[in-house]
Parts: C-alpha cells; structure tokens; sequence
C-alpha cells in the first residue's frame, strides 16, 4: 500500500510529467523549475478565464545562477492592485522546519534588499523582472512570500514561520507569507482542474420531512445537511459559485474558527455560523429533499469549501446548518441580474468584498462588454468567465473591469500615478460612470487602443529599450526609470494622440501648467478636461492597425519621448533630494504633469514630427 507521503509526491510527479506534454517549449526545465511553474499556475492561474503560456512560465521562472535566492516573481493575475508575488519551491519529498524557515527568510531578505537599491545581489534578468513588477506596486497593493514543496507538512508549525514578518520589521496589513505543502499543492491541482459552467440542477437533503419555513411563494430556510453539502461539492466543485461574488479565498482567521466548529463542537454549527444563500429559478421540497435548478450559492462559498475539506463529515458524522432559498426575481435578464446581485452583497459579510466584485453583474458591465465585442475584444464582466478561443490569439483581445480601469485612469483621466498606486478610485462614481455610463462606444475603442499600447509597453518595448540604452552613461537611473515607466507611458501615448487629435487644446496645455504645484489642481481644473470624449477615438490612425510594425514604431518614439525627458527631470530633483527613488517618484500624477512643463517646448516638438511622420 502507498504510504500518504508516496501518494501526494506521486500525485505531483504525475503533474509535472503532464505539463511537459501540455507545454513542449518547458521540456528542457528540469523537474524542480517545472515543479514551480505547477505551482505557480496551479495556485494563481486556477480562474479559468486566465491563460497561462509558455512564455508566461519563462518570465515568471526566474531560478538560476545569481537568482537571489527567489525561484519565481510575478503579479498576482486575481489582485486587484498588482500584489508583488515571491516565490520559492522545494521539489523534496521531505523537509524540516530549518528549511522551510531559511526559504522564507531568503525571499525577505531579498525583497529589503531590492528595495534599497542592492540590484548587485541578483543577475541582471532577476533585476529587470523585479524592477518592471516592483514599479506596479501601489498603496493598495500587498507583497506576498509564498513557499511550496513537495514534502507533507509533518507536523512543521506555520504560526512560528509567520513570525519572520515581525522579525524583519514587515507589518501584515501589506506582507503575508504563505506556505503550502504537498498535501495544500495537490489540493490546489484539482481545484485549477474545475470549471465553473452553470448548475443546471441539483438536490440537498434537510434535517426533518418538510421542515421549512416559507416566506410567501418565493423563498424558504432550511436546516441543510453538511454532509449534503460535501456531496454537493464533490460533484460540481467551484461550479456550486457560479453567482457567487467571489470564489474560496484562504483567510487564516476564519477558516480555523470554521474549522474548529466542525472538529470539536458540531452541534453548535447552525448557532455560529451564518449558513448558506441558494438562488434559483425553481426549487421543490418533497420530504427531506430539495430538487433545485438554475441554482448557485451566492453566500456561503468559503463554509461551502470547507465543508468538502473536512475528514469529519461522512453519513455517519453528519450536523446542520441553517441555508436560505431563494428563487430569482425579474421579468428581464438585466432585472435578474441585479436582482441577484443585490442578495449577493446584501448576505456576504463573513468577509471583505472586493469593489470588482460588486459590480460582477451589473447591467452596465453586461452592456459594456457586448460594446467591446462590438470593436473585437471581450470583455471579462465576471472572474472565472472563460475567454473564448477567438479571442485568445493576441493579448489586447481580451481584458475585464480591473484591467480596463486602470488603463483609463491612466490614459482617459491622465492619472499614471494614481492608476497604479491607487485604482480603486475608478470605483468612485466621478470615474466610473464617464466610462461605463457615458460613451460606451467610443469608451470600448479608445481601450481597445490602450490595451495594445500597454502589451506593447509589456512585451516588446521595455525589452527593446534596454538594449538600446544599456550603454547609456544615465543607464543606472534611464533603464530603472524606463521600467517604472508604463503607466506614465501610457498616459502619455494618450495624451499625446488627444493633443493631436485636439480632444486636449492648446488652451488646456495652458491652464495645466498654470496650476502644476497646485494642491487641487485635478479636481479644480484638470478633470473637465480630461474625461471629454468628444474626438477621443480612435487615438491613431485606423490604418496603423493594418501595419503594426508602424504602429510599434510611432509608441517607441513616444514612450522615449517621456521617458528621456522624465529621467532628465528626475535627475534635477535628485540633485536637491537624495533619498529619492523611482518608484515613489513616478507614483505621483504631480510629478508626470510636472515632466510635461519642466521639457514641454521639446516634448511638444517632438509630438508633432512624430504624427506628423505617419503616412
């Protein structure tokens, strides 16, 4: 018989022999590096509506000689606000607690060591990934450590791991570490592995032959059977939360309070825990059992899991929990919409929602995404949505509420800094309803353009850039500068084709630079400025988009443009303050408008030779 140990490593190994056949370009990595690339895309890249390339595994991969001790870096694709992820992994079938603490301790070191400047201690490639991914880190955002390995757990006490933040004078408002063993790896394989179609229908077993109380005609509550949950789970997995607001998130607190419940007092589940929320568009009671369909559990997500997880539930061991029933209301598929999710945010409360969430199916985000399908992008209007194959083939033919928001804070708003370091803003109604309320034609193909500026920015320019420039007598601040740059590259892009496109006058340039040191100035004069529609798209030309090799060359021109003459900027203020770095400098919109007067009569020469350039 296989011991547990044999199970969870073979389980694993298995997995890394599949990911060779399923990605052919990673066959040359040895098993260690394919064991992180498994678990960084079984752990990050469970949503199914996120691909996960080949290329995506190599940048993420960043193990090798002079790697600083970190085997992976990378933005946390589910976080809202561009989490900095540091990874290590152990491929080992067993380890001890000196191990996993030293792990650790190395990513922090690492990341405090970054963060004063000593690039020296990394190669050049782990500087480069870690400069680009550092310069999206904003006051929202958290910096998480995260250790696997393929060895079980044994007993390794987490809670005096966790410890090192303290040590290493971290707070855990914006650091967290995370540690999962083979046992927690496995666990996130199979849950990567669900997809979340609708439940069609479905049954759930109550504690006592129709005992329920009924509210009119359209809703009931019921004692539920947790071990009919558990069932319930095993067979549609994460699907159960199609309607949900989010899906299971690890939250230590209150999962070991659930936990605890379940292992030792069962009997006080239904006292202490808020139960479940099941909308439906039909449910019937014939006994102790419930037939649903259409249905999803739009509360309850994270005791739903759980319940699956726990060794303590089984037809013998078995308790209640209080569940609501509620079948949808509406005449529309708009009104069913907001109907559900109005239950949805009213009954979640276990837990922070995030803002995105919130919006998950209102009727404006549904009607925004059929006008992104309008210029040939699709519109994620809910996480765990697929991504369709078309739409699959080039990088900026997809995006969702987050992505698109952030590029209009920077691009339509012209707040580079504040797209960055603080886009939780766009859920202020100031901005959100220009884009989402207003416009939404001309609002889905001015993004469309600036998600192909910012794959350009990703994938090919700062590459370009930095060997074009690495002999540069500024390299040392230009090449930091430039990779802390996008946002602003963006902004500028924009603006630069607004300019042009005289959606920004002459006149505006004048009252900007008239109020650059200005406390206010944004909300007193730069907001009606920016969020005019009128002539904002298309920013380019329609034919660059028949020859992007053209396009690329007028973004590279721009994008220097900015960058130049911002590091020159850069370099005068450093001159007066020493402790000045890039990325705080660039997470301020003060300063980007501030680049834009300090070298405006170049900047402004160079705008017009470039459009003027374009056949």
């Amino acid at each position: 018989m296989k011991t547990e140990k044999n199970s969870f490593y073979e389980v694993i190994s298995n997995k890394i022999a599949a990911l060779k056949d399923a990605y052919p370009g990673l066959r040359r990595e040895s098993d260690e590096h394919l064991f992180t690339i498994l678990c960084v895309k079984s752990n990050f890249y469970k949503n199914p509506s996120l691909s996960f390339t080949e290329q995506d595994a190599k940048e993420i991969l960043v193990d090798s000689v002079g790697d600083g001790g970190v085997d992976a870096l990378l933005a946390d694709p589910n976080s809202e606000a561009n989490n900095l992820v540091v990874c290590q992994a152990k491929y080992y079938q067993t380890i001890t607690f000196d191990a996993v603490r030293d792990a650790v301790a190395k990513m922090i070191l690492f990341y405090k060591g970054m963060q004063r400047g000593e690039y020296e201690s990394a190669n050049v490639n782990v500087q480069r990934r870690f400069l680009s991914l550092n310069a999206e880190i904003g006051e929202e955002s958290k910096v998480c450590f995260v250790f696997y390995t393929s060895a079980l757990k044994n007993g390794i006490r987490e809670d005096r791991i966790q410890k090192l933040l303290r040590e290493y004078g971290l707070d855990t408002a914006n650091y967290e570490i995370q540690l999962y063993f083979a046992e927690d790896v496995v666990d996130e394989i199979k849950e990567s592995e669900s997809r979340r179609p609708t439940v069609e229908s479905g049954k759930i077993v109550i504690d006592k032959a129709d005992n329920f109380l009924e509210y009119n005609d359209d809703a009931v509550i019921v004692n539920l059977s947790a071990f009919s949950v558990k069932e319930l789970y095993a067979r549609h997995s994460t699907n159960l939360l199609s309607r949900n607001l989010r899906y299971f998130i690890k939250k230590k607190e209150i999962d070991s309070s659930i936990n605890e419940t379940i292992n030792n007092c069962p009997d006080t589940f239904w006292f202490k825990n808020n139960g479940l929320t099941i909308i439906c568009d039909d449910f019937e009671i014939s006994g102790r059992e419930v037939k649903l369909k259409n249905f999803s559990i739009v509360n309850g997500g994270q005791t739903t899991t759980l319940l699956h997880k726990s060794r303590e539930i089984n037809k013998e061991h078995d308790f209640y929990l209080p569940c609501k029933i509620i079948r949808t209301v509406g005449e529309t598929e708009d009104d069913k919409n907001r109907f559900s999710l109005e239950i949805a945010k009213a009954t979640n409360s276990q837990k922070a929602i995030k803002q995105i969430d919130l919006k998950a199916n209102a009727p404006e985000q549904v009607r925004f995404g059929n006008a992104m399908r309008n210029v040939g992008v699709f519109y994620q209007t809910k996480r765990g949505e697929n991504i369709p194959t078309a739409y699959k083939s080039e990088d900026y033919k997809h995006t969702d509420l987050v992505e698109t928001g952030k590029l209009c804070l920077a691009g339509l708003f012209q707040l580079p800094g504040s797209s960055r370091s603080k886009p939780s803003m766009l859920y202020s109604e100031k901005y959100y309803n220009p884009i989402f309320n207003g416009d939404q034609a001309t609002i889905a193909s001015f993004v469309e353009e600036l998600l192909y500026i910012d794959v350009y920015y990703r994938k090919t320019f700062i590459q370009k850039f930095d060997k074009e420039h690495e002999a540069s007598p500024f390299a040392a601040e230009l090449i930091p500068f430039a990779h802390n740059a996008r946002t602003i590259c963006i902004a500028f892009a924009a603006f630069s084709a607004r300019y042009n496109n005289k959606n920004i006058k002459v006149s505006d340039i004048k009252t900007i630079f008239d109020h650059v040191s200005q406390e206010k100035a944004y909300d007193d004069y730069y907001y009606e400025i920016f969020k005019k529609t009128d002539g904002l798209a298309p920013l380019f030309p329609k034919k660059l988009f028949e020859n992007k090799d053209k396009y690329d060359e007028i973004l590279y021109k721009l994008f220097e443009v900015i960058i130049l003459s911002g590091r020159r900027y850069y370099s005068t203020k450093k001159e007066v303050d020493n402790t000045l770095i890039v990325p705080n400098f660039l997470k301020s919109d003060r300063n980007y408008y501030a680049i834009l007067k300090f070298d405006w009569d170049n900047i402004d020469g160079k705008i017009q030779e470039i459009f003027r350039n374009i056949d």
